[in-house]
């Protein structure tokens, strides 16, 4: 089978191609080391099981192909970090556009039309028929015979229901994911050896924990956050790197600049080729990785770790009926301001749901499917048969039970459907600036380690954000209510206390010669073009914008321009004229 790998990471030797870097046991492998520890299933009886067996064995971010005779197989990792994309008949690559190109496949109306209302493909298909992308911890081998796949790690949570009484010290299971986090920090500085590590570091805790880790540790650390001055993200990013002493670069965001950054050559590319037809290329720190790195702000020969985490699903999670109720911490945040247009609710604000397959069914309809409004029973069927299929996997429906086992079922289908996708897809940046990356929020160790966590500790991503806190307050010795300080929780007289802050000349240098007052925008006014705490809604043309209807989230008219219903730069063209859609289903 053709193969059309464009990232030039790759490295090919007899018949396998790897890229990425894995530890077996104690054991750092990556390029012809890792390629010849895929080589040796050759010859075996059973190569897909063979396949199987050596990914689970391996522990990092990686992918794999493989050819074997009239076979080929694809290995993506745990966290689904490297895509691959095929299609029977066609060739395999790291870029879907490239697959449905040659198969001249036209769109698919039903996983379109989930596109166009979540920003993403769940599942291994893509928005073009018979083009697939690999799923999480999954081997997929093509042959003449058809297509198979096998799961060889997936993403369950068993940590019990604290609720019925049956959690012991939760000092323990505290001990157990910081033994994991130091593992995890390890096998980090084995990759990064003597490099720096830079942390796109938010106002939430999830990039906290590893600045404050890394600098507990003496690594040499810097922190970048992009948007506006006075963003209460970027204003507790400044502290926190202030307070541990690290170094800090900041990239101003402005309409008329992100203009400039979105129409030219260098953005219209890294849209094509991040599309790959399973979810919205991620843009938000996009233009400020390339203008950092081009500056010489940001260094080139650095390892770039996004604070993307498994703790991230349980911050939506539902209550179910028969809980208590009790508090959630704020603790969003794996990058600054990313996104700002998602609200993360309490918990304790949402009605309790049945633990069951259907009450999660509709949980997830209602809360997800929600970029624009739309009524489609053919696509609400078929959404609903995507859902159940993503929520449990494998397992019977009678395996989602009781409150444990549907927190374990939404929170696989959160990471499998809207993570692996939408959110891993933020690593394309780094690699659009020519960086390396790694996720040690990701690593399997921290992963395992989660997954034991009781449920109420999952919620609100509670452990993880104690943890977070606690190593902030150690490497930074701050008060307890500044460790715990974010985003969401910075006070109005905090916000305002950036005027006094930040002088006129640290304005002027920030913002590369133009003096303006801080962002004070509420967060109810986010929505609003000019006052979005990213300015991104400059991609928009201003005649475009005048002919849109109040309901503007950006994502909602970015799905609309991927699949050619929007010409974000041409008022003259069709304009959606109100918040619901007619869906492609539709028209079937």
């Amino acid at each position: 089978m053709q193969t059309a790998l464009c990232h030039d990471g790759w490295t090919r030797a007899d018949g396998v191609a790897v890229r990425g870097r894995a530890f077996e046991n104690d054991r750092l492998l990556e390029d012809d080391v890792l390629a010849a520890r895929f080589s040796e299933i050759r010859e075996s009886d059973a190569p897909l099981e063979a396949v199987a067996s050596v990914a689970a064995d391996l522990e990092g971010f990686f992918a794999a192909v493989l050819e074997d005779g009239d076979a080929t197989y694809l290995v993506a990792d745990g966290a689904r970090s490297v895509p691959l994309y095929y299609g029977t008949g066609g060739p395999v690559s790291d870029r879907g556009r490239l697959v449905r190109e040659a198969l001249e496949a036209p769109t698919d109306p039903i996983t379109e039309s989930e596109f166009l209302l979540t920003r993403y493909v769940t599942g291994p298909e893509t928005i073009w028929s018979e083009v697939y992308a690999t799923q999480p911890g999954e081997v997929v081998r093509i042959g003449g015979d058809g297509i198979e796949r096998r799961t060889y790690r997936d993403y369950w949570p068993t940590g019990p229901d604290d609720d019925a009484g049956s959690v012991g010290d939760s000092s323990d299971h505290g001990a157990r994911l910081e033994s994991a986090l130091e593992t995890a920090l390890d096998r980090l500085e084995r990759v990064a050896g003597d490099r720096p590590v830079v942390v796109p570091l938010s106002g939430g805790y999830d990039s906290r924990l590893l600045a404050s880790a890394l600098v507990d540790r003496g690594r040499e650390v810097i922190g970048f956050t992009f948007g506006r001055s006075g963003h209460p993200d970027v204003e507790v990013s400044r502290e926190i790197a202030a307070r541990l002493g690290i170094p800090w670069k900041f990239c101003d965001y402005d309409e008329s600049t992100w203009r400039e950054w979105y129409r030219g050559p260098p953005g219209r590319r890294y849209e094509r080729e991040a599309f790959g037809g399973d979810a919205l290329p991620f843009l938000a720190e996009w233009p400020a990785v390339r203008e950092l790195v081009a500056d010489g702000r940001l260094p080139t020969d650095a390892l770039y770790c996004p604070g993307h985490t498994v703790a991230t699903p349980s911050e939506r999670l539902p209550r179910f009926v028969g809980e208590r109720r009790r508090s959630e911490p704020s603790s969003v945040g794996c990058g600054p301001a990313v996104d700002a247009d998602d609200e993360v609710d309490s918990a304790d604000d949402r009605e309790r749901i049945v633990p069951s397959l259907e009450a999660l069914t509709d949980y997830v309809l209602e809360r997800h499917y929600a970029l624009w409004e739309w009524d489609d029973p053919t696509f609400e069927d078929a959404a609903r048969e995507r859902i159940r299929r993503g929520l449990r996997g494998d397992r019977d429906p009678d395996a989602i039970a009781d409150r444990a086992s549907a927190a374990a079922a939404y929170e696989r289908w959160e990471w499998r459907g809207r993570m692996a996708t939408f959110t891993n897809g933020d690593l394309r940046v780094y690699e659009d600036a020519g960086l390396e990356w790694w996720l040690p929020l990701w690593d399997p160790v921290y992963v395992r380690a989660w997954e034991r966590v009781p449920l109420e500790a999952r919620r609100g991503k509670g452990l993880h954000a104690d943890l977070a806190r606690e190593r902030y307050r150690r490497a930074a010795d701050v008060p307890d209510e500044r460790a715990g300080l974010t985003d969401r929780t910075l006070s109005p007289a905090d916000r305002h206390l950036a005027l006094v802050r930040h002088s006129p000349v640290r304005q002027f240098t920030e913002r590369g010669g133009d003096w303006m007052p801080p962002f004070l925008a509420p967060r109810s006014a986010w929505s609003e073009p000019g006052s979005h705490p990213l300015s991104w809604y400059g991609i928009v043309d201003d005649d475009v914008l005048e002919e849109l209807p109040a309901f503007r989230n950006l994502y909602a008219l970015r799905t609309l321009a991927a699949t050619g219903r929007l010409d974000l730069e041409d008022a003259s063209g069709p304009i959606p004229d109100g918040s619901t859609i007619r869906l492609p289903t539709a028209d079937e």
